[in-house]
């Protein structure tokens, strides 16, 4: 999932220099634009045009495009050599015949092989019996005769890209292997993906049972606080167009009507910083909606927040009922999944109550005082932070724990902010007060560095999964008994 929600950026820069007419090779490159695009088929094509990319994007304004593509490439020559010396040690120890994969574009098994089935953290790094070969088929696989079977290659089905600069970009595809349906969210690219940030005073949303028209549930149906730039750029309706969410679940409700065996193809979503926000408020919504099988998994990565104490206990009990599932992958020392944590709102007042004790009163009788905790952001899901190196907690790169524990238990005080996080990065931020850079760990927030160490955590997760991470993690929830 990392490597799809990295695959987003890059992909939807090359359908734009297409639609300019800007490639080194038009004739097969154009393909990029045509869907449904099997994967295969969009990787070749990046892999090609590959030093157009890093060329148009090494401009200083697009660093989180071009990290994710340096991740994607260098992930590519670290499979194609894995792949060389796979090859190898076959031809040593069996004399088979070498495989007909020609490396290009296994590397980016992520879309057929993470968190497939039971929510394997083996299979989140794609192992290679879960690799698609060249052609559709997939490794290992054989029929009756003995001979390699074929297999549906994975298809990118929908791209949202052709407004790039002003709304939302999402993509939306289909794997047949894996049986699942998969919608990923592009970070922040444009001004607008920027302005969409910058919005953090909350909206009163409704509950997502209640949007879905189920007022008969059990819930209390009431409405919750989301941040208003992510809510607005997913469920905002301008011009008369229908929201971006809307538009979304009709791509996934046709994939499901057009084969009957996809009615139980299970829905994951991702994104990568605004990305991972807008799948956790998508995944949030869609969790709650009847016509999908139930659990909907989240996969954000480097996500800010997205909603306040109202929005994070709806989301915890939507996971103890079974319905939602959500991955938070966060960088030890990544800025942006530290924020927000509380609104505009809420800011303001703090601010006048400090400096201007007037003003503070002035902003409480109109009504816009500094509020409680219902202007404070919550994280939600199973966290999984990782370390650059060995964490100071644990004898391993990376430390998973719930969110949800002291937000839907009575017994303890919520939690909305990790303070050892900020209280090291205001640290470091002292220390390189002299550095150009305002936010001197940014670069924990790209691609690359997600990627890196992802890399180095594969081997302690193997054999995890996160159905057994909430058992273990969700300690008094009501899936722990």
């Amino acid at each position: 999932m990392l490597n799809l929600s990295l695959l987003i950026y890059t992909l939807a820069e090359l359908r734009d220099l297409a639609r300019n007419g800007v490639l080194n090779n038009p004739t097969q490159s154009m393909r990029i634009l045509e869907l449904p695009l099997p994967l295969d088929t969009a990787l070749k094509i990046i892999a090609q045009e590959g030093d157009l990319l890093k060329e148009v994007l090494d401009d200083g304004k697009h660093e989180a495009t071009l990290s994710a593509l340096e991740s994607l490439l260098e992930r590519q020559e670290e499979t194609k050599a894995a792949l060389l010396q796979n090859d190898e040690t076959e031809e040593e120890e069996e004399g088979k015949k070498k495989t007909e994969d020609d490396g290009v574009f296994s590397w980016m098994t992520g879309w057929d092989g993470c968190l497939a089935g039971g929510f394997s953290f083996d299979e989140l790094f794609c192992g290679g019996d879960l690799g698609m070969v060249d052609g559709g088929k997939k490794a290992g696989a054989a029929d009756a005769s003995g001979g390699n079977r074929q297999v549906e290659s994975s298809m990118i089905t929908a791209m949202g890209d052709l407004k790039s600069d002003e709304e939302l970009v999402y993509s939306v595809g289909v794997n047949p292997v894996e049986e699942r349906i998969t919608v990923v969210f592009r970070g922040s690219v444009t001004k607008a993906d920027f302005r969409t940030d910058a919005q953090i005073s909350f909206v009163q949303a409704p509950d997502p049972r209640r949007f879905n028209g189920m007022e008969d549930d059990d819930s209390n149906g009431g409405d919750v606080g989301v941040h208003k730039g992510f809510y607005q750029y997913l469920f905002g309706e301008t011009g008369g167009k229908q929201s971006k969410y809307m538009e979304i679940m009709k791509h996934v409700d046709q994939l499901v009507a057009e084969t009957p065996s996809r009615r139980n193809y299970s829905l994951y979503i991702t994104g990568h910083s605004l990305g991972g926000a807008l799948a956790t408020l998508f995944g949030f919504y869609a969790a709650a909606s009847s016509s999908l099988p139930l659990p909907v998994t989240v996969v954000s990565v480097a996500s800010p927040r997205v909603g306040n104490i109202a929005f994070a206990r709806t989301f915890a009990e939507m996971e103890s009922q079974g319905k939602l599932r959500h991955l938070r992958i966060a960088n030890h020392k990544d800025p942006v999944t530290l924020g927000p944590t509380i609104s505009s709102k809420r800011a303001l007042a703090l601010s006048a109550k400090a400096f201007s004790p007037l003003g503070y009163l002035a902003l409480k009788v109109i009504g816009n005082g500094e509020g409680g905790e219902e202007e404070v952001y919550y994280h939600t899901g199973m966290k999984m932070k990782l370390f650059k190196s060995v964490s100071a907690v644990s004898s391993q790169r990376c430390v998973l724990s719930y969110s949800g524990a002291t937000i839907i238990s009575d017994a303890n005080k919520p939690v909305a902010i990790d303070k050892d996080d900020l209280a090291e990065i205001e640290q470091s931020n002292k220390k390189k007060k002299g550095s150009s850079s305002e936010l001197p760990m940014v670069s924990y927030h790209y691609g690359t560095a997600y990627s890196e160490r992802m890399a180095r955590v594969e081997s302690d997760l193997n054999g995890l999964t996160l159905n057994g991470l909430y058992r273990e993690k969700a300690c008094g929830m009501p899936w722990a008994t």
